[in-house]
This record gives C-alpha cells, sequence and structure tokens, in this order.
C-alpha cells in the first residue's frame, strides 16, 4: 500500500498514524526547493532537484506550486508499486480517524455490495449522502447551471461489484467552491456521517472527484491525472484548483468506457484546514466560466477512446483533447493547448517506466 502525499508546509504524522501502523509506504511530493522534512522510516521525500533528476526532459511537464504536483507522486507510484497493489491519495491536512482505516480500504477496492446511485441528471451531488447537511451545499466543481432544478440522487437498489477506483468522503471543512462560502450553506460539518457506506457511480453520471481521500489500484494510475493548473490565460488571471476536478472527469469518463465501477462513501476522513476563501475564490473563478465548454470538450475526446489499458486510453484522450484545442473559445484555447502537451508527456513518461519494465 502506497499513500501520495503533496505538502509545501508540514505532514502531520499523528493524522497517519493508522496507515503507518498498517506497514503502508508514504511518498511526499515535497512541492518546494526543499522545506519538507520528515524523521520517519516509512516515508520517502521527494522535492524540486529530485523530479529534475528523476524526469529529466519531461519535468517541465509536471505540476508545481497547485496540488497537481501529486501527479509526481502518482508517477513514483507506477514506477515502483506492485502490478495489483493499492494506492491511497491524501492531502496533508486530513485526519484518519479510524484504526482499521488499511482495511477499510482494502475493502473498498474488494468485490462487496454496494448501493446504486440514482438521479435524474449527469451531474452527482456527493453531498447528497450525507443525511443532515443543508440543501444547496454543492461540492467544488459542481457545475452552476446544473443547480438550477437540481433534484438530489437516491440510493437504489443494492449490487455486487469491485471497484476499480474509491472516492472517499470527509468530515469538518466540506471541500466547496471559495464563492459559495460567502452567502451559501454551512460548509463546516465535523459530525458528518453518510447515509450508507458505499455507492456505485452509474455509467454516464459525473462527479466531483475531490483528490484530498482517493483509493485505486495501480493499474488505473494512468486515468488518475491531476490536470496542471495556475495557468495564467488572461493578465492577472488564472485556471487553478480544477486539476482534481477536471481529471477526475476524464477518469470516470474512461471508467465508463471500460466498465469499470467507481464507488464513492467510506473510509471517511476528518478536513482539518479550509483554504484561503479570497485566494481560492480568485483561482476558482476562470473555470467557473469555462467548466461547461471544458466538459463538452472532455466528453466529446471521451467517445473517441478505444477501448484498452488505461495507458493506452489516456493517450487517446490526449489525442483527442489536442484536436479539439483550436476550437474552444479564446478563454480556454491557451490552457487546451498547454494541457495536451502536459498530457502528451505525462502518457510519455509512463510509458517509459512500462517499456524499461518489459526490457528486464
Amino acid at each position: 500500500m502506497i499513500v501520495v502525499i503533496p505538502t509545501n508546509r508540514t505532514v502531520n504524522l499523528a493524522y497517519l498514524r493508522p496507515l503507518i501502523d498498517a506497514g503502508a509506504r508514504f511518498v511526499v511530493v515535497d512541492d518546494s526547493p526543499s522545506t519538507v522534512k520528515v524523521d520517519h522510516p516509512s516515508f520517502t521525500i521527494y522535492n524540486w532537484e529530485d523530479r529534475r533528476r528523476i524526469l529529466g526532459d519531461l519535468d517541465a511537464s509536471f505540476p508545481r506550486r497547485n496540488g497537481a504536483c501529486r501527479d509526481f507522486g502518482f508517477y513514483i507510484a507506477w514506477r515502483e508499486a506492485d502490478e495489483d497493489e493499492i494506492v491511497i491519495a491524501l492531502d496533508d491536512d486530513c485526519e484518519i480517524m479510524r484504526a482499521d482505516f488499511a482495511a477499510a480500504v482494502e475493502s473498498a477496492l474488494s468485490r462487496k455490495t454496494h448501493a446504486v446511485w440514482r438521479g435524474h441528471s449527469r451531474h452527482a451531488n456527493i453531498l447528497d449522502l450525507y443525511p443532515n447537511t443543508p440543501s444547496g451545499l454543492y461540492p467544488r466543481g459542481f457545475p452552476y447551471e446544473e443547480r438550477v432544478d437540481y433534484r438530489p440522487w437516491h440510493i437504489g437498489e443494492e449490487t455486487e461489484a469491485k471497484a476499480s477506483f474509491n472516492l472517499g468522503l470527509w468530515t469538518d471543512a466540506f471541500d466547496v467552491n471559495g464563492i459559495d462560502k460567502i452567502s451559501g450553506p454551512p460548509w463546516r460539518h465535523p459530525d458528518a456521517r453518510l447515509k450508507c457506506p458505499s455507492v456505485v457511480v452509474p455509467p454516464r453520471a459525473l462527479v466531483s472527484v475531490c483528490s484530498m481521500n482517493m483509493q485505486f489500484r495501480r493499474s488505473i494510475i494512468p486515468a488518475v491525472y491531476q490536470f496542471p493548473m495556475h495557468f495564467e490565460v488572461l493578465p492577472n488571471w488564472v485556471i487553478d484548483r480544477y486539476g482534481d476536478i477536471w481529471g477526475g472527469f476524464a477518469l470516470k469518463l474512461l471508467m465508463d468506457r471500460r466498465g469499470d465501477v467507481m464507488s464513492v462513501g467510506e473510509p471517511v476522513i476528518a478536513h482539518r484546514k479550509p483554504g484561503d476563501q479570497e485566494r481560492n475564490t480568485w483561482q476558482e473563478h476562470i473555470c467557473h466560466l469555462v467548466n461547461r465548454e471544458f466538459i463538452e470538450l472532455l466528453l466529446g475526446s471521451a467517445e473517441e477512446v478505444r477501448v484498452a489499458d488505461y495507458l493506452q486510453m489516456m493517450g487517446d484522450l490526449r489525442e483527442g483533447i489536442a484536436r479539439r484545442a483550436h476550437t474552444v473559445s479564446p478563454l480556454l484555447r491557451t490552457y487546451t493547448a498547454f494541457l495536451a502537451k502536459a498530457m502528451d508527456d505525462w502518457h510519455t513518461a509512463l510509458s517509459r517506466v512500462r517499456d524499461n519494465a518489459r526490457l528486464r
């Protein structure tokens, strides 16, 4: 079991004790020149200089100075994990509250009984899975136009399935848009509980895949790509904080193509530190404006992806995005071209690992 944590602050070992005790290995992506220190034998820290040494000519395409820097951690997991090993993604401000967290992750990715989530829209609000949260509360990245006449999804029949990817949820500081904190309903819920342990997200439905608590097998790593962020599209205006959201939409579309299952629910963590509201509102603003257009770009590109392993499918998705880069609005065009190049280098980096393994 490999745990990937990005940070430019600190890693609180007390938050991670259940996974440490379970024998997990930790990959810490130090998103700084070299300021993060962790004194524990289970932790390996990679800073910017390590990235340059390992990635070489591809380093410039791997994100830094934002949460998508965890892509480098996923690359390390791709290189070092066993074929069916579990990868866990956590943020540095997430506290594990249950002693059996590792066993709960194993269960989440095993064949088991799940409830099936049912609704009438393409976008499902993952906060519908909490019984007592206020109405009108939506996760970061949920399109604003989809909120009009939105009807909460309900928990339907049960099915037996093996999830390839599990989105773990959270208590305390919910992951919502910065601007929603200004006039929206309360978003801190330290005592939140789920309606049921796990639901299967049906085909063609999209959810906000927040990367602070995710679990998946090594084979799906190529598709668990966090889109590069903090890209300037206008003077003083950036595309940011949607790396996991847009990457999660792409992931779900590829999983649907393969017929694989995404689940949402347990194991839950406690998210302790909300981001800076004013800065987050600025970072997210352009993404709110182009979110619907970008989703349509992904939908069109995914339709042409051939069913294969996830590495090949990500290559096809990248080609589809590159072909459409000139068709999107000026506000999105430069980012889309930049993204296509970054995705190409992501595919190249993982392909080199695969090809080297075959030569051994």
